[in-house]
């Protein structure tokens, strides 16, 4: 049994950094309503949320994509999904908004999501609060103004790739990462004038910070005809024998190798952290029982190490982000209206999820994507 057997593991090493791959297929969104939106749908933002209701709100919302509702053909435009259940992504949320106090407005939210990535389905709950605080009150020309605080994020119990990887010298027959979970925090300030009883207009600007962990990293590979279950510990790589095998010759039952000798660092690329600049512009317009709201985002990041380390290999990072989201609005009665929504983004989940970028997956988040949202809001 040789104490350090470099040929497989080298490979595991190269792999680590494809392996990931297959979460950059997971192309979801996320939703929320009033006071209580987390990126990207902070370009719907204000600072008046008692114009969307009094004293407090629910909402029930499910967001879907596949191929179907790809009307816009955005999907399409990448031939390397086109065609293709990558992407498809079905989720239901409830979020709600409470008035505690003139201009001073509690919220949150929970989501339920499945993420298909062709053969793997990826399953993530998410959450949100926040708190937001208008301390000047419009007046003349003069807008209002508000900040919010807020904390939201995203985790996964585990995500598997049950799909084999291939890459130079090694395949991976699965890969698995336990508990991975992204946390961010964030300000933002919002001003909102009324240009009439029925439109008004709202600027935004924030910032937050972005932190990423996990709990383990493993996978399993094939080796002379014999199954080894391979487990990560930092930059450690362990392989052992996953069962018997009556391969000819000598079996190795073991072996150990350090993916830091081919210029991996998974916890660098993986757990990374960063922080984040925004800004956005939206309107809206109201004509009993109608509401149409539309808004922009542009939001920027500088992540730490991680994106170094893809300058350092030739490929590019992506630190930039454009979304524009429109929703129409019914009111059912006084109190229940329902709603429509499309978000369009030119890199899907790089405001959503943060999870699921690292060093792997980066390539594969620099497509546009569309999701589509229907829901219910209850006002009291």
């Amino acid at each position: 049994m040789p104490g350090r057997q470099r040929s497989p593991a080298k490979a595991v090493g190269k792999v680590r950094r494809v392996r990931l791959h297959w979460l950059a297929c997971a192309l979801p969104g996320l939703l929320l309503a009033g006071a209580s939106r987390a990126a990207p749908l902070d370009a719907l933002l204000t600072a008046l949320p008692e114009r969307i209701a009094p004293n407090g709100y629910l909402e029930l919302g499910t967001d879907h994509m596949n191929q179907a509702l790809d009307v816009f053909k955005i999907r399409d435009s990448d031939p390397l999904i086109a065609g293709t259940s990558t992407g498809d992504y079905s989720g239901l949320h409830l979020a709600g908004g409470w008035r505690l106090g003139d201009g001073l407005w509690l919220s949150g939210a929970l989501w339920q999501r499945a993420i298909s990535s062709g053969s793997d389905t990826h399953r993530y709950a998410s959450w949100q609060v926040s708190g937001l605080y208008r301390f000047l009150e419009p007046e003349g020309r003069r807008p209002a103004v508000a900040v919010r605080l807020s904390g939201w994020g995203n985790q996964a119990s585990a995500i598997t790739s049950s799909t084999p990887v291939t890459v130079p010298g090694a395949i991976l027959d699965t890969v698995k990462i336990s508990e991975p979970a992204d946390r961010q925090l964030q300000a933002d300030l919002v001003a909102t004038w009324q240009l009439s009883p029925a439109t008004d207009v709202s600027l935004l600007l924030g910032a937050g910070s972005s932190q990423l962990s996990y709990g383990a990293l493993s996978a399993t590979t094939t080796r002379n005809g014999c199954s080894y279950q391979l487990a990560f510990n930092g930059n450690d790589i362990f392989g052992t024998l996953a069962g018997a095998c009556s391969a000819t010759g000598g079996v190795i039952q073991q072996f150990y190798d350090s993916s830091g000798d081919y210029g991996v660092d998974v916890a660098k690329e993986i757990a990374w952290r960063g922080v984040f600049v925004q800004a956005g512009v939206n309107g809206a317009w109201r004509s009993d029982p109608w509401t149409l709201v539309g808004g922009y985002l542009f939001q920027a990041i500088r992540r730490v190490a991680v994106d170094d380390i893809l300058a350092a290999r030739g490929e590019r990072a992506l630190t930039q982000h454009h979304s524009i989201t429109l929703e129409a609005g019914y009111r059912i009665d006084s109190r229940f209206s329902t709603f429509v929504r499309t978000q369009l983004s030119t890199k899907p989940l790089f405001s959503d999820i943060p999870v699921i970028y690292n060093s792997s997956t980066a390539s594969r988040l620099g497509h546009r994507y569309s999701l589509f949202t229907v829901g219910l809001r209850a006002a009291f």
